[in-house]
């Protein structure tokens, strides 16, 4: 029991002198070293390093801009608790920055951090609820218009026979949704077939890859599922409950 101790004590020690250093490095303005630094402590954990990466692919410092990268480390860290995160990433999905725009879902990430007391969130919550109140029409603005069309409509029936107007409905696009990276295409088809097999829900999903190139990462594959808008938000908001990785995002 002591060992364990002592070697959990050594692993978080090296994952704060990693975040720390890439803090220095930052603020020296050797952004590539402050990658490195961050990226390291991310992969082990550190909420921290992980939106700090989210902050460099976001601003392109580093590294080449990347907005779905972002949203992606902002969700790393959001989804461990982490009330700045949640913050950021509640503001992308609110401006459609690396995920498609949806202001449902950037309210929910933005509730979660005000709930931290995140004084941000908080004040960008109490900004939007006035920017809605604005917006929502009195009844008397309502009504007028419905009494205007109905006294035009009386008096165009006794010399216009009606015209039938129709109508055509909009189909909302498909959606993508990232469910994970592999470096092969061999580790990217035996991870998909495990991800079926965990969570049936997939099954239906036709699946997308892309091919991506970052510094130092080197090359890897992007996995997604397509399909349609309302059964691509359904299975990630199971998938995510579940504490599965499922992002809404562009290939």
């Amino acid at each position: 029991m002591k060992i364990l101790f002592l070697f959990m004590l050594l692993f978080c020690s090296e994952a704060f002198a990693s975040l720390e250093d890439g803090r220095k490095a930052f603020m020296q303005g050797d952004y590539n070293k402050a990658f490195e630094q961050w990226r390291q402590a991310a992969e082990e954990g550190d909420l921290t390093a992980q939106r700090n990466i989210g902050h460099l692919y976001r601003w392109g410092m580093g590294v080449p801009q990347d907005l779905t990268q972002a949203a992606f480390w902002y969700y790393t860290a959001a989804k461990g608790g982490l009330d700045t995160a949640q913050y950021n990433l509640g503001i992308m999905y609110l401006r459609g920055e690396g995920v498609p725009r949806n202001e449902e879902e950037g309210i929910i990430w933005l509730e979660r951090a005000a709930e931290q007391n995140n004084d941000k969130a908080r004040k960008k919550l109490a900004h939007l609820k006035v920017e809605i109140e604005h917006e929502l029409p009195t009844q008397e603005e309502l009504l007028a218009p419905i009494k205007q069309e109905k006294s035009k409509t009386k008096a165009k029936t006794k010399t216009k026979t009606p015209v039938k107007v129709m109508t055509v409905s909009k189909k909302e696009p498909p959606l993508y949704a990232h469910l994970a990276s592999y470096y092969t295409q061999e580790t990217l088809e035996k991870g998909w077939k495990e991800l079926k097999q965990t969570f049936p829900e997939l099954a239906p999903f036709k699946t997308l890859e892309t091919q991506v190139t970052l510094p130092e990462k080197g090359k890897y594959i992007r996995l997604y599922i397509k399909g349609k808008a309302a059964d691509i938000r359904n299975v990630c908001a199971r998938l995510n409950e579940k504490k599965q990785y499922c992002l809404i995002s562009y290939p």
